[in-house]
């Protein structure tokens, strides 16, 4: 299900060490809203899920958040921080507890929509705090891919609510692969 290509999801470019950012990025890495929860979450959810292009569309977000995690990791080395340990910017090591456990599938895809969205206000966040051209344009793309995972999560939920055709949801999973400029 996964490829891996050895080249970044996304280039990384550091003018120079920024150890107090690095620490900042942990969030991202090991936080409540970071990339290994997303990831995480997601692939527990997407066992709980009968409709096939919902799990397709968490099975491509997945593979996507596994590229910016490698990507974050990367930079945050880059910048002048420690990853030897899943944790966040306060020291406290990743939990399970931060995965939502729903199985209801309306529930689990607002809570995966609202993951993103907490994900994409940090990033932007972050985005401010550097004058680092690199740096900055990495957290802003990471945020815009956070926002369009938020949308088309968004977009099933309100599918399933109205009791959608698979049509429809074969167009969110096609507006996905738009979005990256990549089909199968």
């Amino acid at each position: 299900m996964y490829n891996y290509r050895k080249r970044f999801f996304y280039p990384i470019h550091v003018d120079k060490p920024d150890p107090e950012l690095a620490q900042i990025l942990l969030e991202h890495y090991g936080g409540k809203d970071g990339e290994l929860t997303q990831i995480v979450q997601y692939l527990n959810h997407q066992v709980n899920i009968e409709n096939r292009y919902i799990r397709e569309l968490l099975g491509l977000i997945t593979a996507e958040e596994l590229a910016h995690y490698e990507t974050l990791g990367a930079m945050i080395i880059k910048l002048g921080g420690d990853l030897h340990r899943l944790r966040n910017t306060q020291g406290a090591l990743w939990s399970i507890n931060y995965v939502v456990p729903f199985t209801d599938v309306k529930r689990l895809l607002k809570a995966n929509a609202a993951l993103e969205k907490r994900s994409r206000l940090l990033y932007e966040h972050h985005a401010s705090l550097t004058e680092d051209p690199g740096v900055k344009r990495l957290l802003n793309f990471l945020a815009r891919r956070e926002g369009i995972h938020q949308k088309l999560l968004y977009r099933c939920y309100k599918l399933l609510v109205e009791d959608g055709q698979n049509e429809q949801f074969m167009e969110i999973i096609y507006d996905y692969k738009m979005s990256l400029q990549v089909l199968e």
